[in-house]
């Protein structure tokens, strides 16, 4: 029986999110899906709009067979580690043949094309990054519009969001010894839009319910997701605004050889960082004052996070991929999935996390569920150490 693998952040899980899952079955025709789910963090460094258990039921409940964990410390990183994570660990499993993802097209053929472009980068490439950089174009802009002209395609081809992790996925998958069969949804809808049809972006979703707009929300959520999240709405949506005060005096009190520790920080952006945060009175009015051409919003606003976290060039390094792989939750018709998983993964297939307590990679997890906590009014989920005393999900059919 053919088992297809997701990365995801399901933040939340909505219509689009389903199509996918769906699609993946019918095509790939998979007897399982397993999706491998940020936790209480995003890619771009954010806390979730929900907490990761109210996720993983309305990922269960929608169709998703197995939802395990992508670790904190690669689930907030640049999209080439956050994709290598993912896919690492979904090889890793020894069970997982096909790799589904969402991308503004289908083209297999083309999306090949420019990710082993971008895996070999030839030196009519390099060259066109270096003018680009020149421009005053971040590296993530200057490759992929530097791709762009060497293709003869438009720039918002290579650069739209979900292409850039696809191009990622790609190149992850073509680096292991024995490839997963590739799955592309095209996406359905613009990756930015609000309204209009059943597919608006999770951005679009998430700025419905935090302006209580919830029921207008809930409407692009398949039926059980929307009653799981139902229950969230009133208090415990996540606030990022709520943890500033947290960053700020993290930042103050931080040694400036510290912050030059922090991962993803090079060029004296420490120094930059440390001045900044004396003087800012919130997390927009700080990353405001450190933007520059050179480094996106979505790389400051990680590294914001790092310095809470403590993710440090070090620990990253240390930790090139995922060291376990920890369940979340299930339904109950995947439990020969587990029984086999168990005996072909290649990391600990972890169901109490109390056999974490001294993993330094699972020490950062606890810290940011402790953290993504804080920033909401529900006063269950601001208390420590729910990584210790949550149960996994196990969904009956």
């Amino acid at each position: 029986m053919r088992v297809a693998g997701i990365i995801a952040e399901y933040n939340p899980f909505h219509k689009g999110h389903a199509y996918q899952v769906e699609q993946t079955r019918k095509y790939a025709d998979c007897g399982y899906v397993i999706a491998v789910m940020s936790g209480a963090f995003t890619q771009r460094g954010d806390p979730a709009i929900l907490d990761k258990w109210t996720r993983v039921r309305a990922a269960l409940k929608s169709g998703v067979d197995v939802v395990l964990e992508l670790p904190a410390l690669f689930a907030v990183r640049p999209a080439d580690r956050f994709a290598a994570a993912g896919v690492d660990l979904l090889n890793a499993l020894g069970v997982v043949d096909t790799l589904s993802f969402g991308c503004e097209t289908d083209d297999v053929v083309k999306l090949n094309r420019m990710a082993d472009l971008l895996e070999s980068e030839p030196e009519e490439l390099k060259v066109k990054i270096r003018e680009k950089l020149g421009q005053g174009c971040s590296h993530a802009r200057a490759r992929g519009e530097a791709l762009a002209e060497m293709l003869h395609l438009r720039s918002e081809e290579v650069n739209a969001p979900n292409t850039v992790l696809a191009l990622e996925y790609i190149r992850a998958n073509n680096r292991l010894p024995v490839h997963m069969e590739l799955m592309v949804v095209k996406r359905r809808g613009d990756y930015h839009a609000a309204n209009g049809d059943d597919f608006p972006s999770a951005t679009a979703v998430r700025a419905l319910l935090r302006d209580k707009r919830c029921d207008e929300a809930l409407s692009f959520m398949p039926e059980a997701a929307a009653e799981i999240c139902r229950k969230a709405c009133q208090s415990s949506l996540s606030d990022g605004q709520a943890l500033d005060n947290a960053l700020l005096y993290r930042l103050r009190n931080m040694p400036l050889d510290a912050m030059a520790e922090l991962a993803d920080v090079n060029e004296g952006l420490e120094n930059r960082l440390y001045r900044s945060a004396q003087q800012a009175c919130s997390r927009e009015a700080l990353l405001q004052a450190i933007k520059c051409k050179r480094y996106t919003m979505a790389r400051l606003n990680r590294i914001l996070t790092y310095a809470m976290l403590g993710i440090t060039q070090e620990l990253a390094e240390h930790y090139q991929t995922p060291p376990y792989a920890r369940l979340l939750g299930f339904r109950n018709a995947a439990r020969p999935l587990l029984r086999t998983i168990a005996s072909t993964s290649s990391v600990p297939l972890i169901s109490d996390t109390v056999m974490l307590r001294e993993d330094a990679c699972f020490a950062i997890e606890r810290r940011a569920t402790d953290l993504w906590g804080l920033s909401t009014a529900d006063p269950e989920l601001r208390r420590a150490g729910r990584d210790l005393t949550e149960k996994m999900i196990l969904e009956l059919d």
